[in-house]
């Protein structure tokens, strides 16, 4: 035998006696630049396990601490590739590559391997890889990740990790004794059932979407709050909160202030604490936008991805005989006196009642508004022209979704009397058409009247006609005045008469742009709507109102109303007056002398 083949012997003979590699039970390789991915496995005993993972801090050239200035900068603080391990049935970080002793490349890779024990029980291994900084499409347009929603296959993309080919490095393999193997669907559905057995409420609304629960609580009771979602210092985008149901107060909010790091991208924010509520009826919301969440993370999602949402549970499992669920709607079906919901763009709705007694009533109303309303609703009493209600910024809170949704929900008290509902909106954001995320309880974006009890009485309201005031009977009027309106009516009075003329039109600068007049039979103006006569009418600054008395006497007249191309009752280009409907001009009757 030549000393070439004994030395092949001894190879053969070797490789046949070593022991073949224990085979890890969870293998996470070959990660996409922006990937999310879970295995979960079951521990029967106690067992070591020995892990190996392959994650990244942010690259070099760009790592900084986290502090008040950076916080919310991911691409200088957050690890954009790591690996780490839940107890599926608490939720609890057992073990993360972000927070062991890992030995660092100088290209900014972490390395760890080493052994973990943990007690039985089942667990979820997480990975995310998330080191893409830029992302091009088919065509070469450049996209921020925040601004990539599912692009799919024909995206390319970039950074220093992706670039250099590093992304290939990132992994996670654990390998344990006789007592791990990988859970079935049936394991982490019972694992997590832990969990939640004790949830009086779950909550997880597809993105763009909403959601909520109610509950009665027939005693006081302690309620664990875990909820996760997307915040910043100055909005919430993915939240929760609780309101009383009768009240309408809010009891608890998810705010930036009063959450914690939820793991992974700063935006990811956690609460989870325990509050005490008394016996009553209670509503718990959710609301995400339209970016950042389980079906498409745009930056690296926290520890316990697939809890986003709000789990409302009773810490103590005997206390789950004092709730019972109900089914609430902030508006009560069929009690309404008005109800003009799911408005759409650029609307102008109206709707008149006459309230036979005195009464108190809720108004429920959703719009939009910035620096100012843009979309909202307001009441007018009819017969003294004079505005009882209206949207404004500062009565209104965050309607959950964007934060221009703005929510009015009061009461306030009706005298006997006739009043006209309006609700207006702008060219964009409404139930026709979102361009943000819509409001909580989007289909009732508009306007709602209802009395405050709850329960109406239909022999309290009677539809809508137009009052007199006093002793007045109108003559003659040209109201709901478009634009280039150049209208006429002729009247007659018999003897001197004294009449209320009501005119509303555009001024500004002292000018009229839409204004009324009186004519005697031969073309002489008797009286004109001039700008210094006039006072606000309510709404943009140049709608002027003029309401007073003139002396006619016996004769013919004509009744003039003229308007410019722009801002009327068919088009307004600003915020319309306090009483739209009686755009023109109106002259009635008060008496004789």
């Amino acid at each position: 035998m030549t000393a070439m083949n004994l030395a092949i012997l001894l190879l053969v003979q070797t490789a046949q006696a070593a022991p073949a590699a224990p085979t890890p039970f969870i293998d996470i390789q070959e990660l996409s630049p922006r990937e999310h991915r879970m295995s979960a496995f079951v521990l029967t005993a106690p067992t070591e396990l020995t892990i190996k993972a392959v994650g990244a801090e942010p690259w070099p050239d760009r790592l900084r601490a986290r502090d008040d200035e950076h916080w919310e900068d991911d691409e200088q603080t957050t690890w954009p590739a790591a690996a780490w391990i839940l107890d599926a049935r608490t939720r609890a970080v057992v073990w993360d590559l972000r927070a062991v002793d890992t030995r660092r490349d100088a290209n900014g890779l972490r390395r760890f391997s080493g052994t973990v024990r943990l007690p039985a029980g089942t667990y979820e291994a997480h990975y995310a890889s998330y080191p893409a900084s830029s992302v091009w499409m088919d065509n070469n347009i450049s996209l921020s990740v925040e601004d990539l929603v599912r692009v799919g296959r024909r995206a390319k993309y970039g950074g220093p990790y992706v670039e250099k080919g590093l992304v290939k490095e990132f992994g996670l393999s654990i390998i344990g004794g006789a007592g791990a193997r990988s859970a079935s669907n049936d394991d982490l559905k019972t694992a997590r059932k832990a969990f939640t057995g004790s949830a009086i409420a779950t909550i997880a609304p597809e993105p763009n979407e909403s959601a909520r629960q109610g509950f009665e609580l027939t005693r006081p009771t302690d309620l664990d709050i875990y909820a996760i979602g997307e915040l910043t210092i100055d909005t919430e985008y993915d939240y929760g909160w609780i309101m009383n149901a009768d009240t309408h107060k809010r009891v608890w909010v998810m705010s930036f202030v009063d959450t914690d790091p939820a793991g992974g991208s700063a935006k990811n924010r956690m609460a989870h604490e325990t509050i005490r509520l008394q016996p009553g009826r209670y509503v718990t919301y959710f609301v995400n936008d339209e970016s950042h969440h389980p079906d498409d993370w745009n930056r690296v999602p926290p520890t316990d991805p697939d809890f986003w949402g709000l789990t409302l549970r009773v810490t103590d499992p005997a206390a789950r005989a004092a709730v019972r669920p109900f089914d609430y709607e902030p508006v009560p079906p069929g009690q309404t006196i008005v109800s003009m919901i799911g408005v759409g763009d650029e609307a102008m709705r109206s709707e008149g009642f006459v309230l036979k007694r005195a009464m108190d009533v809720r108004i429920y109303a959703i719009g939009e508004g910035i620096s100012r309303m843009v979309d909202y609703g307001w009441i007018t009493d009819i017969e003294h022209h004079k505005q009882v209600w209206t949207m404004t910024l500062e009565n209104t809170e965050h309607a959950g979704g964007a934060e221009k949704n703005r929510l009015f929900d009061g009461t306030m008290r009706l005298t006997p009397g006739t009043y006209m509902v309006y609700y207006r909106t702008d060219g964009s954001h409404s139930a026709d058409d979102w361009n943000a995320a819509p409001p909580a309880e989007a289909k009732y974006y508009g306007v709602s009247v209802f009395p405050a009890s709850g329960r109406l009485n239909r022999a309290d309201i009677a539809p809508y006609v137009r009052p007199s005031r006093g002793n007045e009977v109108a003559l003659v009027e040209l109201t709901r005045m478009g634009d280039n309106e150049h209208a006429r009516k002729t009247f007659q009075v018999d003897m001197q008469t004294r009449v209320r003329v009501y005119a509303l039109g555009e001024g500004r600068d002292g000018m009229m742009f839409d204004y009324g007049r009186i004519e005697d039979r031969d073309g002489r103006i008797v009286w004109e709507m001039k700008y210094e006569q006039t006072e606000p009418a309510g709404g943009g600054e140049k709608n002027r109102m003029f309401d007073g008395v003139v002396t006619l006497r016996p004769g013919q007249y004509v009744l003039r109303y003229s308007s410019d191309g722009s801002h009327s009752y068919t088009d307004w280009n600003d915020d319309p007056p306090d009483d739209p409907e009686s755009w023109g001009i109106a002259v009635f009757r008060m008496g004789t002398r």
